[in-house]
């Protein structure tokens, strides 16, 4: 192939990376650590320049790519294989008293944790939700949940950041999806609860609330440099590649910085919310 198959090829495979990361060309073009006229000319579908080597090494690495899938020398099946070679699935057996998740926290010990949960928080949740968000053949096992899960994070010395959508509090003041049978007083509970532990564990717990309508995310947890995992339903998929870590925590950092709603407006957002339970 020659520079002029080679270049469309990578165009489209860059504006792929481009749309996937949730960021304008500027910000992924400081992502990559490229100058953002570069980053217009690549983009440009006139343009048949290709990046040099150092620019393409850039690339690959800030987005967990190959460089031969940046160029069309092989397909999405084969760039795929650099993800799963430092990825594997987490099945959480019926019978397991305790969450992988557990063990996970336990490991970084000094370290961040950035968490977006698929309802609420597990250590900002009474234990009756905790229960209630669980498969049903899974509300029987003996998590850790609650305040003594906070705790216990935090006196590893972890710093914790949670980031979720604005939507999930407005449904459980409602009642609606996976609250449907809570009784209101329980709800109420819920949200004076959670107010006071992110009130009291500020600032080395940060809440941040982001519109769903927006901006998307599934649910899943870095914990510091040493492993993420995603929740797909009593599975996780766990990686452990540097490159995957990096850009799972960027892709946290993103849902950060456009929250509508910061780590010190959280507490009294829970209860203005409340006030429509």
């Amino acid at each position: 192939m020659d520079k002029r198959e080679i270049a469309p090829v990578f165009r489209e495979r860059l504006k792929d990376l481009l749309a996937q990361s949730g960021l304008n060309p500027s910000e992924f073009a400081r992502q990559c650590q490229l100058d953002r006229s570069a980053m217009s000319q690549f983009l440009d579908p006139a343009n048949l320049r290709l990046p040099r080597a150092e620019a393409l090494m850039r690339i690959a690495a800030a987005q967990g790519v190959s460089i031969d899938w940046l160029l069309g020398v092989t397909g999405a099946s084969d760039a795929s294989l650099q993800v799963s070679s430092s990825a594997e699935i987490e099945l959480i057996p019926d019978q397991a008293q305790h969450s992988p998740l557990t063990q996970w926290r336990a490991e970084i010990n000094g370290g961040k944790t950035r968490y977006v949960p698929a309802y609420l928080p597990d250590m900002l949740s009474l234990p009756e939700l905790v229960n209630h968000e669980l498969e049903p053949h899974r509300a029987s096992a003996r998590y850790n949940f609650g305040e003594d899960l906070l705790k216990t994070v935090q006196e590893r010395g972890n710093d914790l950041e949670i980031c979720m959508p604005v939507q999930a509090l407005h449904e459980l003041a409602q009642g609606q999806g996976i609250w449907q049978n809570i009784p209101r007083p329980l709800r109420l509970a819920q949200f004076d609860y959670m107010a006071r532990l992110i009130d009291e564990h500020y600032p080395t717990l940060r809440v941040h609330f982001y519109d769903r309508l927006k901006h998307y995310s599934a649910p899943l947890t870095v914990f510091g440099n040493q492993r993420a995992a995603i929740y797909l339903g009593g599975t996780y998929l766990m990686v452990t590649g540097s490159e995957q870590i990096s850009g799972l925590s960027r892709h946290f950092d993103h849902l950060v910085r456009v929250a509508d709603i910061l780590p010190h407006q959280a507490s009294q957002l829970c209860l203005e919310i409340k006030q429509t339970v």
